[in-house]
């Protein structure tokens, strides 16, 4: 059951890619700039959550409508223009082995083409919106996703912030879209089903919340240890959160345990982060606890009675795959925001 999950998945999201890849802009001189930014996707877990979470609703058919494959398509697009837009404020140069878009057109056409992608997504969202309910959870979302970016921002170069700030934080940039995502994916498929609003479908989505947000969670604080494993190619710059003053899991860790830390990092260099770091493992080791906790409570989430057997499968190997990297295991390296695909 699980592998012929698999093979449907794999062919919806090549609709996805077919999706993306035929979106177009009006906007003449950034056109081919728009192009490339589509076409520049990770591995798109964002979108396979849609996928899945539709499938779960109605796992008999053999694809998803066409409204589950836009809804997919435009998750990514909000997605990649959140990317765009943390790439200008980090002053980013190289994004999945790419140079960024501010890079080549400067800053304000990169936001302006975040904003736009931004719309773009919006004006999609309202096209297939199944009621208003669907739309207001979309908003408040970004709203969501923003605070979050906000209260990263805030904590910059402060060594007072605790654990608790960083998880409200990456709570809001991260684990918010991915909650989103599981429930877009719910929510189309209970609608193309005609099932909205059945006791079944209403159990699919609590699994949908918590398992998005556990999982979200989970993705942004392995991200985050990526930053220190200068070994390994991500297809962006090491040591970027710290250059930026961002102090994540590992080293509010630290600071917990060591108020001499934070004259270490009042001195603004990154190498003797990364060496204080190395020297400290056990710091590395209890973020990589933290992550696995919130993997294990987003698999939890998937023993509820409404989910399909084969698509729990699928969603289970996800989860055993991001805890055997998580763990140190090769391959399947998350590159910031997708499994494989965007910031976390």
């Amino acid at each position: 059951m699980t592998g012929r999950q698999e093979d449907l998945l794999g062919r919806d999201m090549h609709r996805v890619v077919d999706k993306l890849h035929s979106e177009r802009t009006h906007v003449t001189p950034y056109q081919e700039d728009y192009r490339r930014l589509l076409d520049n996707q990770g591995k798109m877990i964002r979108a396979s959550m849609v996928l899945l979470f539709a499938r779960a609703v109605d796992p008999t058919r053999r694809q998803a409508p066409e409204e589950v494959i836009t809804g997919a398509a435009a998750i990514e697009m909000l997605h990649l223009a959140t990317l765009v837009h943390d790439d200008v404020l980090d002053q980013a140069d190289m994004r999945r082995n790419r140079p960024t878009v501010h890079t080549v057109r400067g800053n304000k056409a990169a936001i302006y083409l975040g904003d736009l992608i931004l719309s773009r997504y919006m004006e999609i969202m309202a096209g297939i919106a199944p009621d208003t309910a669907f739309i207001r959870e979309q908003a408040g979302t970004v709203c969501e996703i923003v605070g979050g970016e906000l209260y990263q921002e805030s904590g910059r170069h402060n060594t007072d912030i605790t654990v608790e700030y960083y998880d409200r934080a990456i709570g809001g940039k991260t684990a918010a879209l991915f909650r989103l995502a599981c429930l877009t994916g719910t929510h189309l498929g209970a609608a193309c089903a005609d099932r909205e609003g059945t006791a079944r479908v209403q159990a699919l989505e609590g699994v949908a919340r918590t398992f998005g947000e556990n999982l979200g969670m989970a993705f942004q604080i392995m991200d985050d240890i990526e930053d220190f494993d200068v070994a390994h190619d991500t297809g962006k710059p090491k040591l970027e959160d710290i250059r930026d003053g961002i102090y994540t899991l590992p080293v509010l860790l630290g600071l917990q345990e060591d108020p001499s830390f934070k004259d270490l990092l009042e001195r603004d260099r990154p190498g003797e982060v990364l060496g204080y770091l190395q020297a400290h493992a056990t710091l590395i080791g209890r973020s990589r606890q933290a992550a696995d906790s919130y993997l294990d409570r987003a698999e939890g989430a998937l023993e509820d009675p409404a989910m399909d057997p084969g698509v729990t499968g699928v969603l289970k190997d996800m989860v055993c795959l991001l805890h055997a990297h998580n763990r140190g295991g090769e391959g399947n390296r998350p590159d910031g925001g997708g499994f494989g695909g965007g910031k976390a």
